[in-house]
Parts: C-alpha cells; structure tokens; sequence
C-alpha cells in the first residue's frame, strides 16, 4: 500500500452524539478545556451562538444561554435529551 499513488481523496465526519445534540461546555477534568462538537446537520446554523458561548466560556464569564443541559454530564447522570427529529 505505501508504494501506491494516491488519487484523491475526501473524508466528511458526521459528528453525533446518542442523543442528537450538541455538547458544548467545560471540561470538570480538564482545566480551562472548553468544547463545542457534534452538532450534527445543525452546525452551520449554530455556529454564531456556539463561538459566544466558547468565547464567555474561555474568558471566564456566564454565556448569554444557559447551556448546562448541553454539557459531557448529561450522559454520566441519565439525563440526555433526546431529539425527535434530527437532521
């Protein structure tokens, strides 16, 4: 395989998360690790809100939007909230 030419090439992740919503928050073990993935299709439209809640997140200040619902801990507690009609 490493003698062969490559032609192309093209690789599109869907992120996802069991419950087809995004996880954006800080990370409890890690310090200062903020994170926003697995926006699914919804990604593109979310993205502006997203970059202000990592912004007041990094800069250690309260998002404009309560977004504890959508943190890493909603799996580890039981509580994912499941979304009826993904994209």
């Amino acid at each position: 395989m490493l003698d062969l030419r490559r032609t192309g090439g093209w690789a599109g992740p869907y992120e996802n998360t069991p419950d087809h919503h995004a996880l954006i928050g800080e990370a409890a073990s890690v310090s200062r690790f903020v994170y926003a993935t697995g926006f699914r299709g919804h990604g593109f439209l979310q993205a502006p809100a997203a970059g202000e809640v990592i912004r007041d997140l990094h800069r250690g200040r309260t998002p404009f939007v309560d977004v504890g619902p959508l943190g890493v801990g909603r799996f580890a507690a039981g509580a994912p909230r499941p979304e009826p009609n993904p994209v």
